[in-house]
């Protein structure tokens, strides 16, 4: 490590300023902490949305085959799947959502398009489309594929610890941020140091 006179050389005074020569970056403000912990926050948020996914896609994805539910005579409702009350299988099952690549739909499958004024001015005049309709969940159908299947239950496995995975995920990221924002400046510091020293025209070569 580098001693305080060969620091402060460099403009550098222990754990309270950083200043580099060749790094266009500046450390000393809470600037970067936010990154940090904001990236932290995000990948966090990011991790729990994705077991979330996992967690509720596998529930239907189970739900579907309990039923037998591979065809359009067999298809059923989420309220005959007992899952017409969670927000979230709503959300996983609508027309664009990746779930809906494996499960299919039959019956009377879609709402009425809606919308205000401004809506329907968008859509008609700069995006020159109709205004996209909402699945009518009440009375839609779903249905598995036998040929969608084996897929389906090794993309959509159900999670099995939801909970204990997400905190370990959590208390790994937390590690991982701690050290980043304790390190970088030290190791960028090292780097920057060791820059200088073998330039050709540093002053100090």
């Amino acid at each position: 490590m580098f001693s305080r006179n060969s620091a402060e050389r460099y403009g550098y005074h222990m754990n309270t300023y950083y200043s580099f020569d060749n790094f266009d970056l500046d450390l000393n403000g809470s600037s970067f902490q936010i990154i940090i912990w904001g990236l932290y926050i995000g990948v966090v948020l990011g991790t729990l949305g994705s077991i979330l996914f996992r967690v509720y896609s596998g529930k239907i994805i189970r739900a579907l085959i309990n039923a037998s539910a591979d065809g359009e005579n067999s298809a059923k409702t989420l309220a005959e799947l007992g899952l017409d009350k969670n927000i979230l299988i709503r959300k996983y099952l609508r027309d664009d959502s990746v779930l809906r690549r494996s499960v299919l739909s039959c019956g009377d499958t879609l709402l009425p398009p809606s919308g205000n004024k401004f809506k329907i001015f968008w859509y008609e005049t700069f995006l020159r489309t109709d205004i996209p309709r909402k699945t009518n969940f009440n009375t839609a159908k779903f249905y598995l594929p036998e040929e969608n299947r084996s897929a389906a239950e090794l993309r959509f496995r159900e999670e099995s610890h939801p909970v204990r995975n997400f905190i370990l995920a959590a208390a790994g990221l937390l590690a991982v941020t701690i050290f980043v924002s304790y390190a970088l400046p030290e190791l960028l510091t090292m780097l920057d140091n060791f820059i200088t020293q073998v330039k050709p025209e540093s002053k100090y070569y």
